[in-house]
Parts: C-alpha cells; sequence; structure tokens
C-alpha cells in the first residue's frame, strides 16, 4: 500500500508541475507576441515583438487558449467602398463611428460623398461642435 501511495503522489506532483509549466509558457507567449488584424485578409496574424516575425497561426505553446486582440477601432471599406467601423477585439460593425475614436478632421476618403446630401449637426467626437463638408475635397472638418 505504500507503493501504491508513493506511484499515486508522483503521478500527481508530475501532473502539477506540467501544469505549471504550460501556465508559464503562456504567459511567456503573452509577453513575446501580440494579436493584430490584418485589414486586407480580414484575419488575424500573430507578431513576436522581439524579432518581428508574423505568422497566421498562433504559438502553440497557447494550446486552447488565445491572444486577446488590442481593443480598437479601425476603418475599414466595404465593396461599396463605404467606410465602416470594426474593432476586432469585440468583433463589432459600426456604420457611425464610434464616439471614442476621433475621426473627425481625418483623412478618411469618400468616394460617394456627393451622392448624399450634406449632413448638418453636431459632431460625435466634440461637444457642441458641428462637422461641415468641404466642398474641394469631400473631407468633413469638425469646428469646435
Amino acid at each position: 500500500q505504500a507503493r501504491a501511495t508513493v506511484y499515486a503522489v508522483s503521478v500527481v506532483s508530475a501532473a502539477c508541475r506540467r501544469w505549471l509549466a504550460r501556465k508559464e509558457m503562456r504567459r511567456l507567449c503573452l509577453e513575446r507576441y501580440e494579436k493584430k488584424y490584418d485589414e486586407e485578409f480580414h484575419t488575424f496574424y500573430y507578431k513576436n515583438r522581439q524579432t518581428g516575425e508574423v505568422s497566421w497561426t498562433k504559438p502553440k505553446a497557447m494550446n486552447v487558449f488565445d491572444i486577446p486582440a488590442k481593443d480598437e477601432w479601425i476603418v475599414l471599406r466595404d465593396l461599396h467602398n463605404f467606410p465602416y467601423y470594426f474593432n476586432a477585439s469585440k468583433f463589432e460593425i459600426r456604420w457611425i463611428p464610434p464616439l471614442n475614436v476621433g475621426v473627425c478632421g481625418g483623412t478618411v476618403e469618400h468616394s460617394w460623398w456627393r451622392e448624399h446630401p450634406i449632413r448638418t449637426g453636431p459632431c460625435p467626437n466634440f461637444a457642441g461642435g458641428a462637422c461641415c463638408l468641404n466642398e474641394e475635397d469631400g473631407i468633413r472638418y469638425c469646428q469646435e
């Protein structure tokens, strides 16, 4: 019976060491790699922060876990060249700009701007301001 107890303790301690080693490998991967969104292929890739190497597949040490994507909004274009806003970490898509994104005054090219009426009203990114559409270049500028 003592022999069985020693064997059981060695099996449990070996499993615990493996679990701790995997946990440490995941921690090291989280420090070394970052998950980024590729706007051209609409998928994620993994970039090694130290070497700059990129890969479409996540590091094997992560196993079933994944590296969280950065919580940021990016401007993409649909098939009709309309801009839309995408948050890769939340998989959220919006047609109107989110309030925490400074898109007013940016150089987001609108090839379709002359086809739609000029919008007036408050700019969602500046309290009390208004967006004006420049007729020459089609870019919205915010006035504070």
